[in-house]
């Protein structure tokens, strides 16, 4: 906010001195303004120092609120310092550096800039913070034969309004540099552009996308960090124009399309984004194009507008220049202003003998009447700067670039190293120039920017400066605000009482929160002294820190703090009769939104004054919402309400039957029913800041009244979109409130700073009247009723992307809140595991509608920012989008996307998608299948590990008992793989073909004993017998028709019995040769003179016998004990059988002569 001066010439402080520089009066004719006499003048009394040196100003944070130093006032401009003084490593660097070395700055809207002096970059904080020194790191720049340039380096703050911020730099030669963090200079990755020898021109900040890096000769790359890389890496993107059918469309309308190389650059502007796109503006030579780019790949050119014929036919019609031909045109710069291109652009007419050079800004609207790309001039506006125009000093003659303090303003500034003009009016009829001259003895303008609506330039001499123009002669409601900005805090109310005298401090009895007050005055009074005096009284610093919630030290703080944000404006008259007696107000305003402000800033006075006295790291907690709340952020928290009631007041205006309904709602749940005279609904309501929220609900309850009536559709998502944008607009500016000052919040030491009290942010206060209800209630109303009765795409879109920022807004409170409970509970804990389901059902909930409804860009990214790994890859099934997985799986790579991936595609059934990943997921598939041996046998195949492969497989076979013909596969795959194996494991094929020796005796069996004993499965098939089992079927009654062949595989299977059971093995071998004994009957009559070997030989027994001998087998391993084959049990029966006895004997007795 813009702070009044006095009258007084008295001088100011400038960060570049140790004295102070005196202010110019404003005498100066418009005549010397004009023709350039510069506002410093260069007299004695602009240089001369003065003796006295400058006070300090307590920082608490806002720009209104410090002493500002005056450089130099006219009537129409006022140069002032801006920000943080200069870091003295900046200033020593300056002053020391050589006069040949290449100086340069970048300032950022965030409140960061960066100065390059030869090979060292220096970052810093110029924005004002809490801190009690100015941020500053230096960082050492890439090497380089040429002269490294500012325009070469982004500072990229990780919010709006970050206390930390990362910076890629590039040397003139592609050499990339990307600090994530300055905070540790030496941490850094650094990476090759492929520039083919071309030189850097610029470095563009291209959130959320990266940066773009141009050569002088119109290559553009896209930088940005590698997915794959877990260091940071950078990779390059060229840009390349679209190709193909669109592209020779393009040209039908616009021209045909140069090559990249054919052309000098200009500009490169980055300016938001367009159907989630973010939009590029390259200046050419005379070329203008428009991109829109959202990921590597995916760039087009939307047109490509040559502008040079019209830009010369303005020149001539001001100039009244016959020829075009004669006339030369350079486009110096661009920027974005009111939705037209403002270009600053040269001309002179080649024609005449001493040609003179003159500059005008031009206006072109970014859309054409047919809706194609920029085809007319709207604004020719001539400047009042000229010069005469000599090849030689053309670079410095063309050296001016243009500075939009915003782009919905109406001014801006043209500047050269030398000198500033400020424009005025540019968009309208009546263009006003006055210049600032900066050409004093050793100084210069190193870089301009802008910072909240105010252009900024960096001075060699005085360092960061804004030209802001002088104001004129106030109207009333000026009046006021000039009178708000002067009398500050001192003069209101609640400071504005006066303190108490030291002997007094002991009157303050029991009453904390009226002590704490006057304290805070003092402190406000620079009486820091008497304010750390009261305090001690109140609050004994011997005392030790409470852990206890709703301490007195915390109550206080707490009440004083609701106090200063539900205050009684005291300046407003209509409130007269409604401040109690002891109140006091921290505004002077009668407007609303600037109560709201003036709250604000006294707030950010109490946050300062409770870290001055050391208050504030004695804080604890207190009781809100029914749970505990540290302090810290119940204080964060009525921040984030001033915000939030500063912007429902801003789209108040805009929706004024919404809120106003609304309003009266929360006022009548309060039983304000009455308002006070010459008070409005409005007045009451905003006052009492603390009960901001109340109003979404009632917003909400309204909603759902109106919708039950009768309307048609465009009411409906008229209303709707109207009723989300009030929402979103309070809750978004709560919530960078509290991310942009979360450090500031913080405490570093006392009982606050290891928490385990959890944190709910109210702006996810939980419950049927919840704020996380009524977001979840407004995204249904929005799907349910507004999208079906949008008419129009543009309204369809609007109201999708309205559902994409509530979901985000609800889901942020929801990985809020984990934090936290992982944090006070542990996340193995059963609060933080319900908690979390209930977050992944919500936001799969949440994010699958717009899934559902083509909306995949917007789902992605929801999903990419809260990790929804089944959003994420059913949209890339649905699109059939094989690349964006495969960067899926790289950005995720650590979170366990892979491995998600690949059990969707197990769960889905698609596991030729899951064998079929490309080599670099090889390594985590192999991990994942180890778990899924059915599968991971084919991976290690297909990636020719065939020793992995050929164990799994046995493995698998191994465990496999209910399908034979799979075993038998399996075990002839793990074969198969074991012969493809560089060395062939011989134990392990001695394995597998026993075990396919079993198999093939199972498959042997008797196909009537197989129906008899009902061995079918379901299926058709055999479950899988082991070798025991085999035998006894074998040899078993219900093989009657069992033979010498069945016996002897019987036999055979003995070898695969396992070995550690021989006892088993041998009664198993008597067992077999017991059954073939009883095959025969052994008790028949043979006859007179019958051999009785011979009448015997055809029984099962010897034939038995002759098949082994036959096959030339070990037949000691086969045939029992004789002896004990006789006294087996199977053989009770015969045991009495003389014969049966001699036969057996004999037997053996002649086996055993044919062996030996």
């Amino acid at each position: 906010m813009y702070t009044p001066r006095s009258g007084s010439s008295k001088g100011k402080y400038t960060p570049f001195s140790t004295g102070r520089v005196s202010r110019i009066g404003g005498t100066a004719s418009s005549q010397t303004r004009r023709s350039g006499a510069g506002i410093f003048g260069g007299t004695a009394a602009a240089s001369r120092r003065s003796p006295f040196p400058g006070t300090r100003s307590p920082a608490f944070g806002n720009r209104s609120f410090l002493q500002t130093s005056v450089i130099a006032e006219t009537a129409q401009y006022t140069v002032e310092n801006y920000g943080s003084s200069v870091p003295v490593l900046i200033t020593e660097a300056l002053a020391m550096a050589d006069r040949s070395a290449s100086m340069s700055v970048r300032i950022n809207p965030s409140g960061w800039a960066c100065v390059v002096c030869g090979r060292r970059l220096f970052v810093w904080r110029y924005k004002h913070t809490f801190a009690k020194a100015t941020f500053c790191k230096e960082l050492a720049l890439p090497p380089s034969e040429l002269s490294h340039k500012a325009e070469l380096v982004c500072l990229i703050p990780a919010s709006p309004d970050s206390q930390t911020v990362s910076v890629m730099a590039a040397s003139p030669e592609g050499i990339i540099r990307y600090w994530p963090s300055i905070a540790s200079e030496g941490a850094y990755a650094e990476s090759s552009a492929d520039l083919n020898g071309e030189e850097c021109f610029s470095l563009t900040q291209f959130e959320p996308y990266g940066c773009i890096l141009a050569t002088t000769t119109n290559q553009l790359l896209l930088l940005s960090l590698a997915e794959s890389s877990t260091q940071n890496a950078v990779s390059c993107h060229p840009l390349k124009p679209s190709q193909g059918v669109l592209a020779r469309v393009s040209s039908l309308f616009f021209g045909s399309q140069r090559p990249q190389s054919s052309s000098t650059l200009q500009r490169v502007l980055s300016a938001g984004q367009e159907d989630d796109q973010g939009v590029l503006y390259v200046l050419q030579e005379d070329i203008l194009q428009k991109w829109l780019v959202a990921e590597p790949g995916s760039e087009k050119v939307v047109f490509e507008v040559q502008l040079g014929n019209m830009i010369k036919k303005g020149f001539a019609r001001q100039l009244s220049c016959s020829s075009l031909d004669s006339l030369r045109v350079w486009m110096l710069d661009l920027q974005i202003i009111s939705e037209s291109i403002l270009l600053l652009v040269a001309a002179t007419d080649s024609s005449r003998p001493s040609p003179i050079l003159h500059y005008a800004l031009v206006l072109i609207p970014l859309v054409s009447a047919s809706g194609g790309g920029p085809d007319q001039i709207s604004s020719f506006k001539m400047m009042s700067l000229t010069a005469a125009y000599q090849v030689s000093e053309e670079e410095s003659l063309l050296d001016y670039r243009l500075l939009v303090a915003s782009p919905s303003g109406t001014a801006c500034h043209v500047y050269s190293r030398k000198i500033v003009i400020c424009c005025s009016g540019v968009t309208e009829n009546s263009c006003c120039f006055d210049n600032v001259d900066f050409s004093q003895p050793g100084n210069s303008i190193l870089g301009a920017g802008n910072c909240e609506g105010t252009t900024l330039f960096f001075s060699t001499n005085y360092g960061l400066v804004t030209v802001t123009a002088t104001q004129a002669e106030p109207s009333v409601l000026q009046d006021v605000s000039l009178a708000e900005q002067s009398l500050r805090l001192d003069q209101s109310s609640i400071l504005g009482s006066p303190a108490p005298p030291p002997q007094d401090i002991s009157s303050l009895g029991e009453d904390k929160t009226k002590g704490l007050k006057a304290a805070f005055l003092h402190a406000c009074r620079q009486n820091l002294s008497q304010a750390e005096a009261i305090v001690e009284e109140l609050f004994p610093s011997s005392a030790p820190s409470s852990l206890e919630t709703g301490s007195s030290i915390d109550a206080t703080v707490a009440k004083l703090s609701q106090e200063v944000i539900d205050d009684f404006p005291a300046s407003d008259p209509r409130w007269a009769e409604s401040i109690p007696q002891d109140s006091a107000s921290t505004t002077t305003s009668l407007i609303l939104l600037h109560q709201l402000e003036d709250k604000m800033k006294a707030h950010d006075h109490l946050l300062s004054f409770l870290k001055n006295v050391g208050i504030w790291d004695r804080l604890h907690s207190v009781i809100i919402r029914e749970s505990p709340l540290l302090t810290h952020l119940l204080l964060c928290e009525h921040a984030e309400k001033l915000a939030a009631a500063m912007a429902l007041r801003s789209h108040h205006t805009m929706f004024p039957n919404l809120v106003d309904g609304a309003i009266s709602k929360v006022l009548q749940k309060r039983g304000q029913t009455h308002t006070p005279a010459g008070l409005t609904p409005q007045d009451v309501f905003y006052r009492e800041v603390s009960g901001i929220h109340e109003i979404i609900e009632n917003l909400v309850e309204q909603e759902k009244d109106i919708l039950s009536t009768e309307l048609t559709p465009s009411d409906i998502v008229s209303m709707i979109k109207n009723i989300n944008t009030i929402l979103q607009g309070m809750l978004k500016e709560a919530w960078h409130l509290r991310q942009s000052r979360a450090l500031i919040y913080q405490s570093d030491s006392g009982p606050a700073s290891n928490p385990t009290i959890q944190y709910i942010p109210w702006t996810a206060s939980a419950g049927p009247k919840g704020i996380r209800s009524l977001l979840v209630q407004q995204h249904r109303i929005t799907l349910e009723q507004g999208i079906p009765n949008s008419e129009d795409v543009q309204s369809r879109g609007a109201l999708y992307q309205q559902v994409m920022e509530l979901t985000d807004l609800i889901l942020e409170g929801y990985v809020t809140q984990l934090e936290s409970v992982g944090l006070s509970s542990g996340k193995d804990s059963v609060e933080y595991e319900e908690l979390e389901q209930k977050y992944h059902q919500e936001r799969h909930a949440l994010i699958m509608p717009l899934l559902e409804q083509g909306q995949y860009e917007r789902a992605a990214s929801l999903a990419e920012k809260y990790c929804d790994f089944g959003i994420l890859v059913s949209l890339c099934e649905v699109t059939s989008n094989e690349e964006r997985l495969q960067r899926y799986m790289n950005q995720f790579a650590t979170k366990g996307f892979s491995d998600f991936v690949f059990k969707y595609y197990m769960d889905k059934g698609k596991r030729g998608k899951l064998l079929s990943q490309r080599f670099t997921q090889h390594a985590e598939l192999s991990e994942f299948l180890q778990a899924h041996d059915h599968l991971s046998w084919l991976h290690y195949v297909q990636v020719k590990d065939y020793s992995k492969a050929q164990e799994t497989l046995k493995r698998l076979s191994a465990k496999e008992t209910l399908s034979l013909a799979k075993k038998k596969t399996l075990l002839s795959l793990s074969k198969l793989t074991a012969l493809a194996c560089e060395e062939v494991p011989e134990a392990e094929l001695e394995d597998i073909n026993s075990e396919l020796d079993v198999i093939l005796n199972q498959e042997l069996l008797p196909k009537e004993l197989v129906e008899k004993m009902e061995l079918y499965n379901n299926e058709g098939d055999l479950p899988v017998i082991d070798p025991e089992q085999l035998i006894w079927l074998y040899i078993s009654e219900k093989n009657t028709e069992a033979n010498e062949f069945d016996f002897k595989k019987a036999l055979d299977l003995l070898q695969y019995v396992p070995k550690d059971d021989d006892p088993k093995i041998d009664l198993l071998r008597l067992s077999i040769w017991s059954k073939a004994i009883l095959k025969d009957d052994w008790s028949a009559d043979r006859g007179t003179g019958v051999d009785p070997l011979e009448h015997y030989e055809n029984t099962v027994f010897f034939r038995i016998a002759r098949l082994i001998l036959e096959s030339g087998a070990d037949l000691e391993y086969y045939l029992p004990d004789v002896d004990a084959l006789l006294a087996s049990d199977e053989l009770q029966p015969l045991q009495g059988n003389a014969n049966f006895q001699f036969i057996v004997r004999a037997g053996y007795e002649q086996m055993e002569r044919i062996v030996g």
